[in-house]
This record gives structure tokens, C-alpha cells and sequence, in this order.
């Protein structure tokens, strides 16, 4: 199966609503709230700055642009509907804040005309990641930050003992999820064949809280998964799922993944 994600605006609307779902859990999450602030709060912009995201999903990250990084003015580029909708409706009130449906490696954007251009967790879903850099080195202006953070996928767990079947479905959503499983392992060299100065990076080990809302959308998106494609039956699937839950209930649970975070200028 391919990466959902790499291309959402063509999946059915109930998939990208789940997708938004689980996207708002993980935005709201102190813990992933906390490491935006390390790396975002980092950042030193001219005033007024106007900063754009690529991939903007349902538009908390963009909304920080301003909150925790001190853009003047930030907009939103993201390719479902019912993400920018949302987006849209949670920050209505906030004339600096804008979003619209676009694609990373054509953005439309004029060319040095941005001071900041984010991709939080995008490249990890994007065949040709390199285009997206391209893109983001075309718009920035010389002297321009470019921020990404992304998942160390392969550290993804949640396995408290060997044998522990919660930590086979995290596997599975991960390798039905993400394209690119090792991005940030990669994104230095590609930074730096785009013509891009290298800046300060940073890894942020992620452990999920005592309601792990966002790790529970993993596990119920990945056994339910399992059982569409005849891996598991139906009734395996809610049993996985009421694991998970007892675990959170009884305060068992345990989920971690690590990110690493890099910065980089335009000359």
C-alpha cells in the first residue's frame, strides 16, 4: 500500500478526515507542543517577517509561526480540502493567519519572496523530497531560514516486553504511512546539494503522555488497518485496541519516537 499522505487530496473525504483527526490529537499533544517550541523559539527572523508552511495540515504548527517563531504574518499551503476547511474555521479570527490548497513543489509563490518556510513532518511522505527543497530555496529570500522537523520513523515503538503485539501494529501504520522511513538521516545532503547552508540540528525524543491520545489514533488506524487487508480478523482488531486502552487505563502504556530537527539558510 502507498503512503496515504503522499497523495491526500485524492483519498476518499473519510480517510482525510481521520487523517485530520489524528493530526489534531498529535498538534495538541504538550509533549510535541514542547519540541515545536525548542526548535521554532530558536529562530532569529527579521520584523516583520512573513513565513509560509508547506503542508499545513489543519493549521496549528502554521498558527505558531507567529505564536512561538514571531512571524508578522504566516500562511498555510496544504493539498486536502478538509484540512485547509478546517484550518480555516479553527483560526478565523486571526487576520495574520491564512491558508490555501497547494502543492510543496509548486507553490506559486513569487520567487524571494519569504522569510521562513517550515515542513513539519511533510518530507517524510513525499516522493522526490528534493523538488520540495528546491522549491523552498526558489521562494525564500537570500538570507531566509528553511525549518524541518521530522519523525525518526524506525524508532517508533511501543513494546513493553518482547513479543509485545501493540509494538507489530505501530509497525505496520508506519510502513503503510510513511514513505521515507529515514528522512532526517538523509536531509543534510539534500540541504546542501540545494544550495542551502547548514544550521543547528536537533534530536527530541518524544514520549507519548498518560492519555497518549495521539499514539491511540496510531494503534486504532493501524489494527482496524490490518483488518481491512485480512491480516487479522475484525474481532483481533478491537481486542488490540482495548490493549491499548487498558494500558492507558491502568498507566502501562508506553509509546516513544524520536525527531530531529534541522535548520538552514539561504545564502
Amino acid at each position: 500500500m502507498s503512503d496515504p499522505y503522499s497523495n491526500l487530496a485524492m483519498e476518499d473525504n473519510d480517510i482525510q478526515e481521520q487523517i485530520a483527526d489524528a493530526m489534531d490529537a498529535r498538534c495538541k499533544d504538550p509533549a510535541q507542543i514542547a519540541m515545536r517550541k525548542k526548535y521554532l523559539g530558536d529562530l532569529e527572523l527579521p520584523k516583520p517577517a512573513f513565513a509560509v508552511e508547506f503542508g499545513s495540515g489543519t493549521g496549528h504548527v502554521t498558527h505558531e509561526l507567529v505564536t512561538i517563531a514571531g512571524a508578522a504574518e504566516a500562511h498555510g499551503i496544504e493539498p486536502s480540502s478538509v484540512m485547509v476547511k478546517r484550518a480555516q474555521k479553527y483560526f478565523s479570527d486571526k487576520p495574520n493567519l491564512t491558508f490555501s490548497i497547494g502543492d510543496a513543489k509548486e507553490t506559486g509563490l513569487e520567487d524571494d519572496s519569504v522569510d521562513l518556510v517550515l515542513m513539519h513532518t511533510l518530507l517524510c511522505h513525499v516522493p522526490g523530497p528534493e523538488d520540495v527543497i528546491s522549491e523552498a530555496f526558489r521562494v525564500l529570500k537570500q538570507g531566509g531560514t528553511l525549518a524541518i522537523c521530522d519523525g525518526d520513523y524506525d524508532t517508533a515503538t511501543t513494546k513493553i516486553s518482547d513479543f509485545d503485539p501493540l509494538d507489530q501494529v505501530v509497525r505496520f501504520m508506519i510502513n503503510q504511512n510513511v514513505t521515507n522511513l529515514w528522512i532526517m538521516r538523509q536531509i543534510t545532503e539534500m540541504l546542501s546539494q540545494a544550495g542551502f547552508l547548514l544550521g543547528k540540528r536537533i534530536g527530541h525524543g518524544y514520549v507519548a503522555g498518560e492519555d497518549a491520545k495521539y499514539f491511540l489514533t496510531v494503534i486504532e488506524r493501524g489494527a482496524d488497518k490490518m483488518a481491512q487487508v485480512g491480516l487479522i480478523y475484525p474481532s483481533t482488531a478491537e481486542a488490540l485496541k482495548s490493549e491499548a486502552n487498558s494500558r492507558v487505563a491502568n498507566n502501562k502504556f508506553f509509546g516513544f519516537m524520536s525527531y530531529v530537527s534541522q535548520i538552514a539558510i539561504k545564502p
